[in-house]
């Protein structure tokens, strides 16, 4: 049995792990370059969902330790359209099961389109004090008193209690449920049009975000205030057409909250809770390729870097919360048919402090990149971010080996983990030197369906990932109690 018995238990509340999308897990122990070559298939969980294919289910996001009236669990949530699945990974059993009541669904798009779920993100007990004798920060103005009636967030109930999961339906209602029993602990709200696809949901700073696709009865992005009461739930909305929008998350957040999306070729930025639109910048042509990518956002000498991908397969980096113009543009990464940037990249900071940018690029890599790599069909690529001329910059670093319509990658420890979701193959995990790529483990053929094109998740010594046949697989170490 895989067990939780070295370090703290650890959250994956999210697609990417965290409202940035940075596909980082910070602080998981449990896995390390001298034990990844012994990985073996911990959890292999076929789940009953009436769909199959490409988006049928999410990976799951993770609460790490959930005191329930069962005892102490970690559990995975995966979704479907319109399914929700809790279970126990410690020893690959269902804990619940929930199906959603969508009877008066409607909508372009309606059903067959999973959505990421969300928890809220743990609280950050271990945040540092003020120093000694340093001011302590100005007390916040005050705010005007809360709206009468329950906060949608209180309905969850008070300290002690578990919490809650948001998940939404094919009709566009976010269900908010007990993490421990799956019952709802609020009505559903009504948040997104029906029939709309999203890739998935995020909390922060009380407010829940949602980005959905504009081919499905026109695109949007949405934010719910969940300190408003439930019979009056407040939203806030952003239209967004043309082009598309990336199922991988959708969105991604600044530390100071504001919104980045990108819609087709051009990058938004709006304002945090109000959608109000602040900024926008339209990158180059989109030439033969048609990727869709969610931005993810990180901190460089202090100063925040937004970076995507562009339609013309290339990766672009702006500076502070102004987009303006890119501070840095890559050369295209890769030729031939669909060649692009999919499903959105990926970032880390190594032990020395240097931040890496991970692209999952499908096509043949463009010699351009002065990489050495045998990749016809895809590659996960690596870039350091440096300062050249007192520029940030992308030095492309290493290259994966070949892999087919590779997922946007994760790591922890120094490890990157890429997923080639095998087209019409089986999907295989991979295990990569985060500095060097080399090549630390291979799940070979054990994967027996194609990759679901949702993402993967990390947490607590185990990958996750779900297949076109409603497989939940994790890979992982062996520990002792």
């Amino acid at each position: 049995m895989l067990a939780n018995g070295q370090g703290r238990p650890i959250d994956w509340p999210s697609y990417g792990n965290d409202a940035q999308r940075t596909g980082w897990e910070k602080s998981d122990v449990r896995i390390t370059k001298d034990n990844v070559q012994d990985f073996k298939l911990v959890l292999k969980r076929k789940l009953d969902n009436p769909r199959t294919g490409p988006h049928s289910l999410t990976p799951p996001v993770v609460l790490g330790l959930l005191i329930s009236y069962r005892g102490f669990k970690e559990l995975a949530f995966v979704a479907s359209s319109d399914r929700i699945w809790a279970i126990d990974v410690d020893v690959d059993k269902i804990f619940w099961e929930k199906k959603f009541d969508v009877s008066g669904k409607s909508g372009a798009c309606a059903g067959g389109f999973a959505t990421t779920p969300a928890l809220i993100p743990p609280i950050n007990f271990g945040a540092r004090r003020p120093g000694m004798g340093a001011p302590r920060p100005a007390a916040p103005p005050a705010e005007a008193p809360p709206p009468t009636g329950r906060a949608i967030i209180g309905a969850a109930g008070g300290f002690g209690v578990p919490r809650p999961v948001f998940g939404v339906s094919s009709d566009g209602k976010v269900h908010l449920m007990n993490t421990s029993t799956g019952d709802d602990v609020a009505p559903p709200i009504q948040f997104l049009p029906a029939g709309s696809r999203t890739g998935g949901i995020t909390v922060t700073d009380g407010t829940l975000y949602a980005a959905t696709l504009p081919e499905c009865g026109g695109g949007g992005v949405y934010a719910l205030d969940l300190n408003s009461p439930e019979e009056n739930p407040k939203i806030a909305s952003y239209p967004l057409s043309g082009g598309t929008v990336s199922d991988h998350g959708g969105l991604a957040l600044g530390n100071g909250g504001t919104v980045y999306v990108q819609n087709g070729n051009t990058l938004l930025a709006l304002a945090a809770k109000t959608l109000q639109k602040s900024d926008a910048y339209t990158m180059t042509d989109a030439g033969q390729s048609k990727s869709a990518a969610t931005p993810v956002v990180f901190t460089q000498q202090g100063v925040e870097m937004i970076a995507t991908a562009g339609q013309d397969g290339r990766v672009y980096l702006f500076q502070g919360k102004s987009l303006g113009r890119p501070v840095y543009q890559s050369p295209v990464l890769a030729t031939g048919p669909d060649a692009g940037i999919w499903g959105g990249l990926s970032t880390w900071s190594d032990s020395a402090g240097t931040r890496w940018l991970l692209a999952p690029v499908w096509g043949k890599l463009n010699d351009e990149l002065g990489l050495k790599a045998d990749a016809s069909h895809g590659s996960v690529v690596a870039f350091r971010v440096e300062d050249k001329d007192g520029k940030p910059s992308l030095t492309p670093a290493w290259a994966s080996r070949d892999m087919v319509s590779p997922e946007p990658p994760v790591t922890t420890g120094g490890i990157v983990f890429a997923l080639s979701t095998g087209g019409n193959s089986n999907a295989i995990l991979y295990a990569l030197d985060g500095a060097t790529g080399k090549e630390l483990y291979s799940s070979g053929t054990q994967v027996t369906a194609p990759g679901n094109r949702t993402g993967m998740t990390v947490a607590n010594g185990r990958v996750f990932f779900t297949t076109t046949d409603n497989t939940l697989w994790g890979f992982g170490i062996y520990l002792e109690r």
